[in-house]
């Protein structure tokens, strides 16, 4: 099988939390983009703070944000597709919101929240110029969102993320995108869509796809791709879904998927639902 698109995870899968990429990733990424590979960065960031690590890894076509809710063209600094939580549907999630959780709501690159905590400070971290307190938020938005996010105590995160999908799921996407986060976004809204859309935009068959993740929102991804690959730290659901698991991103687990598959031509597992560890 030769792949033309890989669909990538950025943190927990093309680095490491808090880790720059390594010299290793950098090879291989360049080495499959020369063979005229596509390599996309599908992250729950927003643009402002995901294209940065793009450039840095020599990415300049387009990135998947917002979980799915945003692609964007790199180079041209343009949006080619966007899905936005419906206005109406924002402000009851907001207004059913518990105080006990941190909201913050994304609208075009700024974020909202109706009090400071500390996890919004943390979550913010250097963007703090781009958080806005508005306290009447549900009443007060500016416009949909592209995502809103809870933050709570882990072990509440994923009864939280049930909770919601049991009375907006058929309405919203509804992702745990990490163990303190539960982010919403538009029903159409999801990495394995934004994937699905770019690969249909150049040409590519879906067997010749990889996508690589490490959370809940990464299942998308993962399940639509011909071969789809969860990292060894990955959490137990999207291992038992992937078809192939890969080394832990501390261990180059995204440059070893990429040089065994794409640069030294090992194969496909693809949808046999075969499971397999490297």
């Amino acid at each position: 099988m030769t792949y033309k698109l890989i669909a990538a995870d950025l943190d927990g899968t093309l680095r490491a939390e808090e880790q720059s990429f390594t010299p290793r990733l950098r090879d291989a990424v360049r080495r499959a983009q020369e063979r005229g590979v596509r390599v996309v960065i599908a992250t729950g960031r927003v643009y402002r703070t995901a294209a940065p690590f793009a450039r840095d890894l020599g990415l300049d076509g387009a990135i998947i944000c917002n979980h799915g809710a945003t692609i964007r063209d790199i180079r041209a600094d343009k949006i080619l597709l966007e899905h936005r939580v419906p206005l109406a549907r924002a402000r009851e999630l907001i207004a059913r919101a518990s105080d006990d959780l941190t909201t913050l709501v994304c609208i075009d690159e700024e974020f909202y929240t109706p009090r400071l905590t500390a996890h919004a400070v943390e979550y913010i971290g250097s963007y703090r110029d781009h958080l806005n307190v508005v306290p009447d938020l549900a009443r007060s938005l500016p416009g949909a969102p592209q995502k809103i996010l809870f933050i709570c105590d882990e072990s509440i995160a994923a009864s939280l993320r049930i909770e919601l999908k049991i009375r907006f799921g058929d309405a919203l996407q509804i992702v745990q995108s990490w163990g303190t986060y539960v982010e919403v976004t538009h029903r159409d809204a999801s990495k394995g869509n934004a994937v699905a859309w770019l690969a249909n935009r150049w040409s590519i068959a879906r067997d010749e796809v990889i996508a690589l993740g490490d959370q809940g929102n990464d299942i998308s991804m993962i399940e639509w791709a011909g071969l789809g690959v969860a990292m060894g730290n990955a959490i137990d659901r999207v291992q038992a879904l992937a078809d192939y698991v890969a080394p832990r991103a501390e261990e180059d687990g995204a440059a070893a998927v990429i040089e065994k598959f794409v640069l030294n031509g090992d194969g496909s597992i693809g949808r046999s639902g075969n499971q397999a560890t490297s």
